[in-house]
């Protein structure tokens, strides 16, 4: 379960991250992986830290599906429909 911590920093937490990328990723549809990466710059130096985290959390929820051939991610739509 997913739950605010007492010391949990709400600007660099996975949640805010994954609706970060999830903004990104609905405008584009398919975003490459150093370009998705970037989304979270702004975030300071967490970015990194965190990008991993979200992008799993994002696969695990099914909103993203990684293609290896071209290093991307697709977003995909509510309800399995892309």
């Amino acid at each position: 379960m997913i739950r605010p911590a007492k010391h949990l920093n709400l600007n660099t937490c996975v949640l805010r991250a994954a609706s970060r990328l999830l903004t990104r990723l609905k405008e584009e549809r398919l975003c490459r992986f150093e370009e998705l990466r970037h989304s979270l710059d702004d975030l300071g130096p967490d970015a990194d830290v965190l990008f991993l985290p979200t992008v799993h959390f994002l696969f695990l929820v099914g909103r993203v599906e990684y293609h290896s051939q071209t290093d991307s991610f697709e977003y995909l739509q509510p309800g399995g429909a892309s």
